[in-house]
C-alpha cells in the first residue's frame, strides 16, 4: 500500500498512487484523507512515534522536496524511526520477546479499548461472515493466479459453520457494549519498543468496517500471532492479562478459536496475494488447528500459602487444551475483584462464609471456562475439605486435583521473596498452617520441592492420569 523511506531519525510513508480492491487512493485527495485519517488515528496510539502530516511539493527545477513551496504532487506521514531489531516480530525471532514485553502490549491494548466508545450497532454474525467472504474472494483470486495454497475451502467452510452456531454469543456481546473501534491489525509486525515503551502503531486506517467489531476479535491477532511463532507461553500470558485486566465473562472465551482462526486466514491470504506460499501455508494450519474439537480439562493446584502454586499455574496453562491454553482461575484475584465490586476490604476477611462465597465463585467461572470449550486452572489452598470434595464432586471425569506439598522452610522463603502479587499470605499465615491428613477423591499429592519447572512437569503427569515420579 505504501512506500517508506528510512532515514537516519526519521521514517517518511508515501500512500502508493493505485486503487486496491480495499480503496482507492489513486487521487491526490485521497491520498491526503487516507494520510490524516492514518495520522489521527496512530498518533493516539502512539503519540511519540507520528510527528505530522506534510505537503510533498515540486519546484521550478523538477525537485521534490517535503513542504515549502511549489506544485503539490502528494502527502506524507512523517514518523520517527525505531532501532533495527525492535519489532516485536523481530525480538521473537531473536528470542529477545519477554514476559513483560508482553504484559505490556496487552496493557496498551487494554488502555486503547478502554478509550474507545461502544458501538452498539456493529458486532453481529453478519459483520464477521461479510470478512470472511471478502477474504474468500482474495482466496479465489490467488486460486485463479495458482498463488493459493491447497484444500483451504475446508477452513472457511468450518468456520463460517462456527461462526452461525456463535450468533446468540456474539449478539450478547454486542448489547454488552464490546464492539468497538480497534487497532484492527495487530500482529507482531505492528508493535515494537520504541525509547523504552512498548508501542503499538500502524493502525488500519483504511477502513472503518474491517477495524470495527468485538474488543477480543481485535485481541485475536496478537494471540493469534503468538502462537503462530510457537510462543504458547506468552499467547497464554496474553490470554489471561487481558482477561483478569477488563473482567471479560468466561462464556466469551467460547469466541477466542473462530476470532483467531479468522485472524488466521487474514494473514494466509496476504501471504497468497504475496505469493509466499510457506508463509499461507503456516497460517491455514494455524487456523484448521485453532477449530479442532477440543476436550477441556479442570485442573485444581492447591497447596498451602508459598508452595508455588501460581508459579506452577502459569507454566502448567499452556499446554492444557484451549485456544491460548488454559483460563488461569485464582481465589486472590476474585477476592479482589469482589472488593473493587463492593467497596468493602476483602484482604482481612477470611471467614469460613466469605472464603466459601469466593470459591463458589472460583467454581462458578470454572464451569463458564468449561462450556465455552477451554480448560481452567483453580489456583487455590484449597485448605477447606468441602471445597475439594465439591469440586472434585461437581466436576467428576473433568477433573484432576493436584496438591502441592512443600516444606515450612521451603514456603516462608517463597513468601519472603515475592514482589507484587495478588496473594496476601504472610509469614503469620504460613505459620500458622496444617497440611489436611486426607486430600479426598480425585486429588493427589504433588512433591513441590525444587525448580517450578520440575514441579510442573510432576502436575501434567498427574493431569494425564500417570502416577508423578515424586507423589505419593
Amino acid at each position: 500500500m505504501s512506500h517508506v523511506f528510512l532515514g537516519r531519525e526519521r521514517a517518511y510513508k508515501l500512500a502508493r498512487a493505485r486503487a486496491h480492491g480495499f480503496g482507492d487512493f489513486s487521487t491526490l485527495a485521497a491520498r491526503r484523507a487516507a494520510c490524516l485519517a492514518e495520522f489521527a488515528l496512530n498518533r493516539a496510539l502512539a503519540p511519540a512515534l507520528y510527528e505530522c502530516v506534510k505537503p510533498v511539493r515540486m519546484g521550478p527545477s523538477g525537485k521534490v522536496h517535503i513542504g515549502g513551496g511549489g506544485r503539490l504532487v502528494d502527502w506524507i506521514i512523517i514518523m520517527r524511526r525505531f532501532a533495527p531489531g525492535a519489532l516485536f516480530s523481530e525480538l521473537a525471532r531473536d528470542q529477545r520477546l519477554t514476559p513483560d514485553h508482553v504484559i505490556s502490549a496487552v496493557d496498551a491494548v487494554v488502555r486503547a479499548h478502554r478509550a474507545a466508545p461502544p458501538l452498539m450497532q456493529d458486532g453481529g454474525v453478519r459483520d464477521y461472515e461479510i470478512i470472511l467472504g471478502g477474504l474468500r474472494k482474495s482466496h479465489a483470486a490467488a486460486e485463479a493466479s495458482g498463488r493459493e495454497i491447497e484444500n483451504a475451502t475446508a477452513l472457511f467452510e468450518t468456520l463460517g459453520r462456527r461462526f452461525r452456531t456463535l450468533a446468540p454469543l456474539l449478539e450478547r456481546r454486542r448489547h454488552g457494549g464490546w464492539t468497538r473501534r480497534g487497532h484492527g491489525d495487530l500482529h507482531l509486525k505492528n508493535i515494537c519498543v520504541f525509547e523504552g515503551q512498548v508501542t503499538l502503531f500502524d493502525a488500519l486506517a483504511f477502513d472503518e468496517t474491517l477495524a470495527t467489531g468485538d474488543v477480543l476479535y481485535d485481541l485475536a491477532f496478537l494471540l493469534m500471532d503468538l502462537q503462530a511463532r510457537g510462543l504458547a507461553p506468552y499467547a497464554n500470558l496474553a490470554m489471561n492479562r487481558y482477561w483478569d485486566e477488563t473482567r471479560q465473562p468466561e462464556w466469551a472465551l467460547a469466541l477466542l478459536a473462530p476470532f483467531m482462526a479468522l485472524r488466521a486466514i487474514v494473514r494466509m491470504t496476504v501471504a497468497e496475494e504475496a505469493g509466499d506460499r510457506e508463509e499461507a501455508a503456516l497460517y491455514h494450519h494455524v487456523g484448521l488447528r485453532l477449530l479442532d474439537t477440543l476436550h477441556p480439562r479442570l485442573l485444581a493446584i492447591g497447596g498451602l500459602s508459598g508452595c508455588g502454586k501460581s508459579t506452577v499455574a502459569q507454566l502448567v496453562a499452556p499446554g492444557l487444551p484451549g485456544p491460548c491454553g488454559a483460563r488461569l482461575l485464582r481465589t486472590d484475584v476474585i477476592r479482589k475483584q469482589a472488593e473493587s465490586d463492593t467497596g468493602r476490604d476483602q484482604t482481612t476477611d477470611y471467614s469460613i462464609e466469605a472464603r466459601r462465597a469466593v470459591y463458589q465463585n472460583l467454581a462458578a467461572a470454572a464451569e463458564e471456562t468449561l462450556v465455552s470449550g477451554d480448560s481452567a486452572i483453580a489456583d487455590a489452598t484449597f485448605a477447606d475439605s468441602l471445597a475439594r470434595d465439591q469440586f472434585s464432586a461437581a466436576f467428576a471425569e473433568r477433573f484432576t486435583g493436584a496438591w502441592l506439598r512443600a516444606s515450612q522452610s521451603t514456603r516462608l522463603a517463597r513468601i519472603s521473596a515475592r514482589r507484587d502479587d495478588d496473594s496476601d499470605a504472610t509469614a503469620a499465615v504460613v505459620l500458622g498452617q496444617i497440611e489436611p491428613v486426607d486430600l479426598g477423591p480425585g486429588w493427589v499429592i504433588v512433591e513441590a520441592e525444587g525448580p517450578a519447572d520440575q514441579v510442573a512437569e510432576r502436575v501434567i503427569a498427574a493431569a494425564r492420569g500417570a502416577p508423578p515420579a515424586s507423589a505419593r
